[in-house]
C-alpha cells in the first residue's frame, strides 16, 4: 500500500507573530522534529510559502512545493496534487513537535486494516492530526470551499472517522502561541525559554 503524506506548511502564524515553523525548539527549528520523526516508507510533500522552509525540509531530503496562494484549502490540494497515485494520503501539521512515529505508524497500521476509513490520532474524545484519508475522497479535499479545510470533509464523513489514540494528550497540542511552545519545550527537553 502507498501512503501519501502531505505536511501543512503554509501557515501564517497570526498568534504566534513570527514564522513557528522556524523558531528554535530544543536545539532545531520546530518543523524539523516533525521531518525527522516520519517515516522515510511514507511519500512525502512539505508545501510552504516560506523560502526558508523550503530550504529546511529540502535539507532533510523532502520535496517541496513552494506557492503563494492564501488558504489552507490551497494547501491541502497543491499537495495531493503531488502525490498521485497514493491508496491513502495522511495530513500533518509542523507544530505538534511532542508527535511521536510510534503514533504515526499506528495511523498507518490502523488505515492498512481499515482502507475505507478516515484515520485519525486521538485522547480520548479529542481528535486532532494527523489524518489519513481514502482516495474516494481526495476529490472533495481538492475542492473544498473558501475558508474550508480537511476537518470540513472530516465532519461531512464522521460516520467514516476511525481513531488511533495517543498516551499523551500532548502529542496532539498544536504550539498556536509562544508560551505553548516554551510548555512543550519543557516537556520534551526539560528546559525553559526565558
Amino acid at each position: 500500500m502507498s501512503i501519501g503524506c502531505v505536511v501543512l506548511a503554509s501557515g501564517e502564524s497570526v498568534r504566534f507573530g513570527t514564522n513557528k515553523l522556524l523558531t528554535d525548539f530544543c536545539g532545531q527549528p520546530l518543523l524539523g522534529w516533525l521531518l525527522d520523526m516520519l517515516p522515510k516508507t511514507l511519500h512525502s510533500v512539505v508545501v510552504t510559502r516560506s523560502e526558508a522552509v523550503r530550504d529546511l525540509a529540502q535539507a532533510k531530503g523532502y520535496r517541496c512545493l513552494l506557492h503563494q496562494l492564501p488558504e489552507v484549502r490551497d494547501t491541502i490540494r497543491l499537495g495531493l496534487s503531488a502525490l498521485p497515485n497514493t491508496d491513502g494520503c495522511l495530513f500533518c501539521v509542523g507544530d505538534q513537535p511532542l508527535l511521536t512515529r510510534e503514533t504515526v505508524e499506528k495511523v498507518m497500521a490502523a488505515y492498512r486494516e481499515h482502507p475505507e476509513k478516515i484515520v485519525r490520532a486521538a485522547y480520548d474524545k479529542r481528535e486532532g492530526n494527523p489524518a489519513l484519508f481514502p482516495p474516494d475522497l481526495y476529490g472533495e479535499l481538492s475542492s473544498l470551499n473558501e475558508g474550508e479545510a480537511g476537518v470540513t470533509v472530516i465532519r461531512r464523513h464522521h460516520d467514516r472517522v476511525f481513531t488511533v489514540q495517543v498516551a499523551d494528550e500532548n502529542e496532539l497540542t498544536d504550539a498556536d502561541t509562544p508560551e505553548t511552545l516554551a510548555a512543550l519545550e519543557a516537556l520534551k527537553c526539560g528546559t525553559k525559554k526565558e
